[in-house]
């Protein structure tokens, strides 16, 4: 049974019930709850309640809704996970954000990870989700995994799109191949180049980092290290000379293992300007750094 679950950007783990006060900021926001079908929690013994059930969800199933932390400040933010609804049938992926960490790209992130430890970790068959009509945003995020709209059906009372997901259904390994053919002609991975190479680099952070999540080894690891090396150069861009210094340092350990070029990305000029960047930065007092690198097209390794 997994203890937590990481991103580049978040910490999942099971609630304690030290969590209590945290956890209500979101649970009784109304805001953040009106597409529960229960509304929000009305006090802070509603979520401790509520936090005492998932703990035993937890204990039963291995799985459950688990707190989401913000990794670098280790800061709750949220709640999602998996819960079985026996009477109906399925189990069900739900995901939730405080409101100071809405349109981030938080939600795909966590419910990406979510619907990968479900099939790989879990091994179930099959995800639901339900879904109020209204509420664009998460029919969004569905979507982009590859969910598909089952029905429309009134679910706890309230009116719902119900959304499923199966391990091996045609759609969901079409939807993760098109992702994993690692293209940089289109989608994601072109959005990326195009703003890497016109200096967004948290931009191209958050286009990788979403194909990144549903990667597969070896290139999991290759897309890791062109995330910190986005991450780096946005964090130089801040004045953050030390986080860049850090992130290419890292970058640089991920990329040296590849060949000179792999899925169609020239590595070793790319780890050459790493390297430079780094003395550059390294160096007492500190010498101006050479130009950006460009990530240029190769061949596929």
């Amino acid at each position: 049974m997994r203890a937590t679950i990481e991103t580049s950007r978040l910490i999942l783990r099971p609630f304690e019930s030290d969590d209590v006060g945290e956890a209500f900021t979101w649970f009784g926001d109304p805001m953040v709850m009106r597409f529960t079908p229960t509304g929000p929690d009305t006090s802070i013994e509603q979520t401790k309640a509520r936090l005492a059930k998932y703990r035993e969800h937890q204990i039963a199933h291995g799985f459950s809704k688990w707190i989401i932390l913000d990794r670098h400040l280790g800061r709750p933010i949220g709640d999602s996970g998996l819960l079985m609804l026996h009477e109906y049938g399925w189990i069900d992926l739900g995901f939730r954000l405080a409101q100071p960490y809405w349109g981030k790209g938080l939600a795909t992130e966590v419910a990406s990870v979510w619907v990968r430890a479900a099939f790989d970790d879990f091994h179930i068959d099959r995800l639901t989700a339900m879904v109020h009509p209204e509420n664009l945003a998460s029919i969004c995020v569905l979507e982009k995994l590859g969910f598909l709209t089952e029905r429309r059906d009134t679910i706890m009372g309230m009116n719902s799109i119900v959304f499923s997901l199966g391990a091996k259904d045609d759609e969901t390994h079409s939807c993760f191949r098109r992702r994993m053919s690692l293209d940089w002609t289109q989608g994601n991975l072109h959005e990326g180049l195009r703003c890497f190479h016109s200096s967004a680099f948290f931009e191209a952070h958050e286009h990788w980092e979403s194909v990144w999540l549903v990667a597969q080894e070896p290139e999991r690891t290759f897309l890791q290290g062109l995330i910190q090396v986005a991450a780096a150069f946005h964090h130089f861009q801040r004045g953050n000379c030390a986080g860049a210094v850090s992130l290419l340092r890292s970058a640089l350990g991920r990329l040296d293992r590849y060949r000179t070029a792999f899925t169609g990305i020239a590595v070793s000029p790319l780890c050459t300007a790493v390297r430079l960047w780094l003395e550059a930065l390294e160096t007492i007092p500190r010498a101006s750094p050479p130009p950006v690198p460009r990530l240029q097209l190769a061949g596929r390794g």
